[in-house]
């Protein structure tokens, strides 16, 4: 082991949580139209498309609709954007080296509806295979807040206002090694995007 004279320099943002309301209606609303009614899938534990062998186990952590977010092959939207905004905020807090997007862990298009009793039990975004160079997370709220009640994002020992993470637009982002939630749907439906970006291990 070698001690050093004095401790590296520290960021004080390692624990950030952010958010922001970075996308207008209009955006949220186009989004939301793009999605494709035949690529929803229930959402499970793993990723999109994984076994549901084991529903019972799976209904208790989490429970939603899915399709991989529609992205315009003509303009990148909205992809570039949230790409662009994320790398801005990241330059100013956490300064994680990010390498970006990647295919086989593209950002979802997430529906949280009542009838499903809508959620997602606490858990990281970090995991092994795919999600092992996940380093930020990040969602993006589509929906109005009027037109749902519950499903809020919630972070552990984390204080955040719920009202504001709730507005229409708002992209929260944080740290995949930050145990965090999303608390059923109790009436309504709620629309949001749900990515990671990559980068090489942190060091």
């Amino acid at each position: 082991m070698i001690v050093l004279p004095s401790m590296p320099l520290r960021n004080p943002n390692v624990g950030l949580v952010y958010h922001g309301q970075h996308f207008d209606a209009d955006e949220c609303v186009a989004i939301v139209a793009s999605a494709i009614d035949s690529e929803w899938r229930e959402g499970g534990v793993g990723g999109y498309g994984e076994d549901k062998s084991v529903p019972s186990a799976v209904g208790k952590a989490r429970s939603c609709l899915e399709q991989r977010l529609p992205v315009d092959q003509r303009t990148g939207a909205p992809l570039n954007k949230i790409s662009l905004e994320i790398s801005g905020v990241n330059s100013n807090g956490w300064r994680f080296d990010l390498s970006g997007f990647v295919a086989d862990d593209m950002p979802y298009l997430m529906r949280y509806p009542d009838t499903m009793q809508a959620h997602n039990d606490w858990h990281i975004d970090m995991g092994r295979a795919y999600a092992a160079s996940r380093k930020l997370g990040f969602t993006i709220q589509l929906s109005d807040s009027a037109d749902y009640e519950g499903g809020d994002l919630e972070f552990h020992n984390v204080e955040i206002d719920s009202a504001s993470m709730r507005k229409q637009g708002t992209l929260a982002i944080f740290p995949t090694y930050w145990l965090h939630r999303v608390i059923p749907v109790t009436k309504g439906t709620r629309d949001a995007i749900v990515g990671w970006v990559h980068g090489p291990s942190f060091r």
